[in-house]
Order: C-alpha cells, then structure tokens, then sequence
C-alpha cells in the first residue's frame, strides 16, 4: 500500500522515517508522555523511552547523511542532535532508567525543549507546504 505523504517530500528516499521522526518527537514535546506510553503498550505496541532511544540512536543517525533522505537540510539535523544530545546526558546519568526515572528526572525538561522546537520546525513545513 502506498502512503500519501506531502507533494514536497517526493524528494525524500525515505519519508516514512520522517513520519516516525515527527511522531516521537510529538511524544518527546509533552512534559509527560509516559500516558501515551502506557495506552501504547496496552495496544501491544512496544513503546517507553527504550524505544525512544532505541529509535534515535540505534535505528538512525539523523546526521549529514539524512539530508535527502529523511531530513531536508541542515537545520533540521541540527534540531534533531539538539534532540539526541538531551537525551544522551539523560541516558549517561541514568544508564539504566526507565520511564519513570527518566520523566522525573530534571534533565527532562531539556528533552522536552529540544524535542519541541524541532516538531515545531519539522512539522511546521507541513502546514507551510514546504
């Protein structure tokens, strides 16, 4: 089955990523998204900050080499590392935290910030048509 997504994303290799891009970073935005995650996994879905970061640091780069593919330009690569670096000092002083510890933790809101502004920017192409 073939998805519709944006006319300007036809340049896009990989535009379903994008679609997966902005929905975790719509999750990240929230203050509290372990309700989302708790609705998620009771629909047997696999969901929680492990799947978070398993997404942005193991399933993908979302570096220099993502602008074609599911990236447009440069300033969105910037937005999303923004994005993995708040995450990376969550996960180097919790190594072994859950979504419980991560949500609570002040280092959080740093994650909610740079979560925000990148689905602000990302998803705002969307409205713009561009």
């Amino acid at each position: 089955m073939e998805r519709d997504f944006p006319p300007d994303w036809a340049d896009l290799l990989n535009p379903w990523i994008r679609v997966e891009l902005i929905a975790y970073l719509e999750e990240l935005a929230i203050p509290d998204p372990r309700p989302i995650w708790r609705a998620q996994a009771k629909q047997g879905l696999i969901s929680g900050v492990d799947q978070v970061i398993h997404f942005f640091f193991d399933d993908h780069d979302f570096d220099d080499s993502d602008v074609g593919s599911c990236l447009f330009d440069q300033a969105e690569v910037a937005l999303v590392q923004s994005v993995k670096r708040a995450l990376d000092r969550l996960v180097e002083k919790l190594p072994y935290g859950g979504d419980e510890e991560y949500v609570t933790n002040p280092l959080w809101k740093s994650v909610t910030a740079s979560a925000s502004a990148a689905h602000e920017a990302i998803r705002g192409r969307i409205a713009k048509g561009g």
